[in-house]
């Protein structure tokens, strides 16, 4: 004695006959991952402010105030100075002025270096509410992040620097501090943080070479 199935309940893949109204992902789960992966958060700059500040008038910003820093830096180490030369056995503690402005000084030229090194590299990094800083075409250009919906739920995205690394510190009584070591720029989605996509800083740079 025969038997009979209804066509519209059998499911056959790669030779297998399965009964009923079993749900099958057509391909393999490689595939169905690879095209998860595909998906990717999209984003477009907008230029707000382009400024004249390339990266040449930094160089030479960040020349002339080491010059001037070496001043204060004098000043700091004199007191020093005229104890090892037997001039002066008293250390003048009205010089810590000259510490202040010696530290000032140096956050200033770090940040020309900071920026001078933007536009060498002709980057692009984050800032504060979805603005960016970038350094393409060897100039400095505050940007508004313009960021489409999150690609996995539709949901808003932000644009920041977004911690991927960290170490624990471990004092000696007991207590513990995790340290971000590292970060990167980054889409992250502000209803469901998982749902995160690292920015390359230097994207349309090179974007723009193959074009």
């Amino acid at each position: 004695m025969g038997y009979k199935f209804s066509k519209s309940n059998i499911n056959n893949v790669s030779g297998n006959v399965f009964n009923g109204t079993t749900n099958i992902i057509s391909g393999n789960d490689n595939n169905f991952k690879e095209r998860e992966s595909e998906k990717a958060a999209t984003y477009t700059p907008e230029p707000i402010w382009r400024s004249s500040i390339t990266m040449a008038i930094l160089t030479w910003l960040a020349f002339f105030i080491s010059l001037i820093e070496i001043f204060p830096l004098y000043k700091i180490c004199e007191p020093i100075i005229n104890i090892l030369m037997n001039k002066n056995n008293r250390i003048d503690t009205n010089n810590s002025i000259y510490l202040v402005i010696f530290a000032l000084i140096m956050l200033v030229l770090m940040m020309i270096l900071w920026l001078r090194n933007i536009t060498k590299k002709e980057t692009r990094h984050p800032l504060l509410f979805n603005y960016a800083i970038s350094g393409l075409g060897r100039k400095i250009t505050i940007e508004k992040i313009q960021i489409d919906k999150c690609p996995k739920c539709g949901g808003e995205m932000k644009y920041f620097n977004k911690a991927i690394k960290w170490r624990d510190i471990t004092y000696s009584d007991g207590r513990t501090k995790r340290e971000v070591i590292k970060r990167v720029p980054a889409l992250q989605c502000k209803r469901n943080s998982d749902h995160w996509f690292e920015v390359d800083p230097a994207a349309e740079r090179l974007n723009n070479k193959r074009g």
